[in-house]
């Protein structure tokens, strides 16, 4: 069994469980979102530590908290991880609202003296235009040795867009949505921006991006980058300039 690093664990972790909801869900009401979609499909070297979903408000609460704590409790699903070196050491879907849907675990693998916290949460908000429905990258599943999994994701201009929001509206600034506009940013997204609510906030967005220091994102972010990568971003001046990207591509937008 190959050995992978704690937060590789737990992508693989999200990547399995991904696979189980696909075959108990109709995937057409859900879409995956967020740092996982960036990382699945545009080959982002940031691993995430939570997986986000939007689901269809059409889709009722009770069945789609039913069909992921079926795959939870079901032997076959524990069985799979633990072939993989893990372990559920303890679930929650505690705060289950008719708007966000979470699922918090505590992980466990061999190798490790402690446990990995990560979550999976439905947003019931509604889901966005721009959905693609295809398989994950074939990078990422060769690298774990896993069977093809096709999942609904949005699209990168969708993703830019959401990252934006996040960037305005979140209680909190994260870093990581800066580095995550980033890298769309450099694989040639599109910045033009065609929501009217979203341009006129984009002001917003860059005072936001611009507060953002490098001891935060250091903090935040720089653990969670491919180790080949991280050198290279440990550094004030590339995230001064990573900042400065970002900022000239909304001004663009």
């Amino acid at each position: 069994m190959k050995e992978h690093s704690a937060i590789q664990y737990v992508e693989l972790f999200h990547l399995l469980l991904l696979d189980q909801l696909g075959r108990k869900l109709d995937k057409r009401f859900y879409v995956l979102k967020g740092g996982c979609n960036l990382r699945f499909y545009f080959r982002s070297f940031r691993y995430s530590e939570d997986a986000e979903l939007d689901v269809d408000q059409e889709y009722p609460k009770e069945k789609l908290q039913d069909r992921v704590e079926s795959i939870l409790s079901s032997v076959p699903f524990r069985q799979i991880l633990q072939t993989r070196g893990i372990a559920i050491k303890r679930w929650t879907d505690s705060k289950q609202t008719e708007t966000t849907q979470p699922w918090k675990f505590n992980l466990t693998v061999p190798q490790y003296d402690l446990t990995l916290p990560t979550k999976i949460e439905f947003s019931r908000r509604g889901m966005d235009p721009g959905t693609v429905f295809e398989p994950i990258d074939a990078n990422i599943i060769n690298d774990y040795q896993l069977s093809p999994i096709l999942l609904n994701h949005y699209d990168p201009h969708t993703a830019y867009e959401q990252k934006l929001q996040a960037l305005i509206t979140r209680s909190t600034t994260q870093a990581r949505d800066i580095f995550d506009l980033y890298l769309l940013i450099n694989s040639g997204v599109d910045v033009s921006i065609s929501n009217h609510s979203l341009k006129n906030r984009l002001p917003e967005a860059q005072s936001n991006a611009l507060a953002i220091d490098f001891n935060v994102f250091k903090s935040q972010v720089l653990s969670y980058l491919h180790p080949e990568y991280r050198d290279q971003y440990d550094s004030q001046s590339v995230w001064e300039s990573i900042v400065l990207n970002v900022v000239e591509a909304i001004v663009e937008g």
